[in-house]
């Protein structure tokens, strides 16, 4: 059994994602997000710590960028396919973009 340490809550969302890194820019799909994190599903695994720039895709509004780091990884099973996922701290995010994914959390506004 692991101990929960988020702080902030989390919302399911489906986002189109794209991750710009050393490695180039790699097509990923956010499976949820907070006001500080999310969770990616990336073909990629950026290198644990490095910092990279993230642009999420809601649906209806323009993209979200952010720098972030990776700081756990895993592969896992979904949908009966091993996937790559990982968990990912933003680092810098503007507060326009910060109150947009609150009050998506809050339940304020629609996927």
């Amino acid at each position: 059994m692991s101990i929960e340490t988020r702080v902030h809550p989390r919302v399911d969302v489906n986002w189109d994602t794209f991750i710009k890194s050393v490695q180039g820019s790699i097509a990923a799909t956010t499976r949820d997000i907070s006001v500080d994190g999310a969770f990616v599903f990336s073909p990629v695994e950026p290198e644990l710590g490095q910092r990279f720039t993230i642009y999420f895709k809601p649906a209806g509004v323009r993209s979200i960028p952010v720098i972030a780091k990776m700081v756990w990884s895993g592969n896992l099973d979904v949908d009966d396919e091993t996937v790559f996922g990982m968990g990912i701290r933003f680092i810098a995010i503007s507060p326009a973009d910060q109150n947009y994914i609150a009050s998506l959390v809050e339940g304020e506004v629609d996927d």
